[in-house]
C-alpha cells in the first residue's frame, strides 16, 4: 500500500510539473535534479554545499576525514540515538531471545513518535525488535529493548548507553532517553555518532538490519504478519535520490529541534565512507523527499567521485634521488621506494603534488651497489602527514679511483705528509737503482788507473828473446853457398 501511495504522490507530482512547464517556458527543474551525479566532475577543492548546519564524512578503510563541519559542536541527535541503543542490545542481549510487550513499555512513547506498531502482550525476539527499532524507527520498540536489557528498568538501560558511549571515547555525548525524543540534557557530535555508528558496525547483526529497504515480522498474538519498511528513502528505489547497492547501512532521525538527521554506511569500488548529516531543515520538496536525503547524497558522490584510496606510492617509484662522492657514473642515483604509502587522496593527486623529505643529508661514498639501502623517505600531501617508506639505490655506483686519491689526499693534513714522505722514498729508492750502474763503472776505473796495478800488469808481461844479428848472418849465409 505504502508503495502505491508513493507511485500516486510521483505522478501526480510529475503532471503538475509538466502543466507548470507548459505554462511556465523555461521553468528550471529541482536543484538536486538538475543533472546526473554520474555525470559529474568533482574536485575534492569543491566540496558539495548542504543544507545540513553539521557533517561529517569519512574514509573508512583509512580512517581519513575528507569534509567536516560543525564536528565536533553539540547537536540534538534525534533518533540517530537507536544506533547506541542497538549497540548496548547487541552486546548484552540474545538475539534468539523472546521479549513481551509491557504495557509500561509504551508509557513514554508520544503522539508524535515514529513507532512499530508494538502492542501489549505480543511477544517477539530480540532480532525483531531491533527491526523494529532500525527500519521504520520505532520508539516503541526502543523502550521495550531498554526495559529487557536494562533488567527492567530503562533508565538503568540509558546508564549502559552513557557508560558505553564514554568507552568509546565519546567526549561530546549524553543520553537522556534510549530513542532520541528532545531533552535539553541528550545530545552528541557528528564525530561522536560516527564512532558510535563503527562500533555498531562491527556486528554484522546492525549492518544487515540497518542496511535492509524492509522487514518482515511473523504474526503474533496481537498482530498480523506485517512489513516494516525503512525510513531512509536513499533505500527506496522509487526515491529519485534512491543509491542502490551503495547503502550498505543507515539511520535516520527527525525532531524539531534537532532537524533532519542521517547516518549512513556506503560501498563503491572497494571504498567504504560513513557520512552524518545533522540539522537540516524540516521542509521536502514535491517528491516528499527531505533535505538531509539530498545532502547525504551529494555528500558521498562527491567522496566516491573526487577522492581516491590506495597506493599513493608504490614499489619501485623515484621518491627522490641521493648525491653520490667519488663514482665515476655521476654525481647523484635515483632512490627508489621499497615499501608504500596507501592512503586517501584527492583523486588527481600525483607523485609531483607529494613533499618527499629523505632522512638523509649528506652524499654517499661510491663505491655503492644497486639496491644499497639509503634510509627513509617521509610523505606529506600539504600539511598531512601520509606516511614514510623505505628507499635504496636504482642502480651500481662504481668508484672514480682518480677521485678517490685526491680526496683521501686532501682529506686529512696526515695524509699529505704520508703522500710526500712516500713520494720522496720511491723519489730516493729509484735514484739509487739508477745510479749503481755508473758506480760499478767507476770503481773498475779507478781500479785500473792506480800504480799497483801497473805495475803487475808490467810484471807479467813476455819477454821476447833476442838472436844476435851475427850468428843469424853466418848461418844464411852457409846454407846458401851450398
Amino acid at each position: 500500500m505504502k508503495g502505491l501511495t508513493r507511485r500516486l504522490r510521483a505522478l501526480s507530482a510529475s503532471l503538475v510539473l509538466v502543466l507548470a512547464l507548459v505554462l511556465v517556458a523555461g521553468a528550471a527543474p529541482l536543484p538536486a535534479l538538475a543533472e546526473d551525479a554520474a555525470q559529474t566532475a568533482y574536485s575534492a577543492a569543491e566540496p558539495p554545499t548542504l543544507t545540513s548546519s553539521k557533517a561529517l564524512l569519512v574514509e573508512r578503510e583509512t580512517g581519513t576525514t575528507l569534509l567536516e563541519m560543525g564536528a565536533d559542536e553539540r547537536a540534538y541527535p534525534a533518533s540517530l540515538t537507536k544506533v547506541m541503543t542497538a549497540l548496548v542490545v547487541l552486546e548484552n542481549a540474545d538475539l534468539d531471545a523472546e521479549v513481551t510487550v509491557e504495557e509500561g513499555d509504551l508509557d513514554e512513547v508520544t503522539w508524535d513518535s515514529s513507532i512499530a506498531g508494538l502492542k501489549v502482550g505480543e511477544t517477539l525476539t530480540v532480532r525483531d525488535l531491533l527491526a523494529c527499532l532500525l527500519v521504520p524507527s520505532g520508539n516503541d520498540a526502543s523502550y521495550v529493548l531498554a526495559r529487557f536489557v536494562g533488567g527492567g528498568d530503562w533508565h538503568a538501560f540509558v546508564d549502559m548507553m552513557n557508560e558505553r558511549a564514554a568507552q568509546l571515547g565519546c567526549e561530546g555525548t549524553h543520553f537522556a532517553n534510549p530513542c532520541g525524543l528532545h531533552d535539553d540534557n541528550h545530545y552528541s557530535t557528528a564525530r561522536d555518532l560516527v564512532r558510535i555508528f563503527e562500533a555498531a558496525l562491527t556486528h554484522p547483526e546492525f549492518e544487515e538490519i540497518a542496511g535492509s529497504e524492509s522487514w518482515n515480522l511473523p504474526e503474533t498474538s496481537q498482530n498480523p504478519a506485517r512489513t516494516l519498511e525503512s525510513t531512509d528513502t536513499l533505500l527506496d528505489p522509487e526515491s529519485p535520490v534512491y543509491m542502490g547497492d551503495t547503502v550498505v547501512a543507515s539511520k535516520t532521525g527527525t525532531t524539531l529541534e534537532g532537524g533532519r538527521c542521517l547516518i549512513t554506511l556506503a560501498q563503491r569500488d572497494g571504498r567504504t565512507l560513513v557520512g552524518v548529516v545533522l540539522g537540516a531543515p524540516m521542509d521536502a520538496d514535491a517528491e516528499g523527499v527531505t533535505s538531509n536525503f539530498y545532502d547525504m547524497r551529494s555528500l558521498l558522490e562527491w567522496g566516491f567521485g573526487a577522492w581516491r584510496t590506495g597506493d599513493v606510492v608504490a614499489v619501485g617509484d623515484v621518491v627522490g634521488s641521493a648525491e653520490v662522492s667519488l663514482s665515476s657514473d655521476g654525481d647523484a642515483v635515483d632512490a627508489l621506494a621499497t615499501s608504500s604509502i596507501a592512503a586517501t587522496v584527492p583523486a588527481e593527486t600525483t607523485l609531483d603534488d607529494l613533499t618527499l623529505t629523505p632522512s638523509w643529508d649528506e652524499a654517499f661514498q661510491a663505491p655503492l651497489d644497486a639496491d644499497a639501502p639509503l634510509g627513509k623517505v617521509s610523505v606529506a600531501l600539504g600539511d598531512r602527514e601520509l606516511g614514510t617508506v623505505t628507499v635504496a639505490a636504482a642502480h651500481a655506483m662504481a668508484l672514480s679511483i682518480p677521485s678517490y686519491l685526491v680526496w683521501w689526499l686532501t682529506s686529512d693534513p696526515v695524509h699529505t705528509v704520508l703522500a710526500v714522505v712516500g713520494v720522496v722514498a720511491v723519489l730516493v729508492v729509484v735514484g739509487l737503482i739508477a745510479s749503481a750502474p755508473s758506480r760499478s763503472r767507476r770503481r773498475r776505473s779507478k781500479a785500473t788507473s792506480s800504480p799497483q796495478r801497473r805495475a803487475v800488469a808490467r810484471s807479467v808481461e813476455p819477454t821476447r828473446l833476442k838472436t844476435p844479428a851475427k850468428a843469424k848472418g853466418k848461418h844464411i849465409g852457409s846454407h846458401m853457398r851450398r
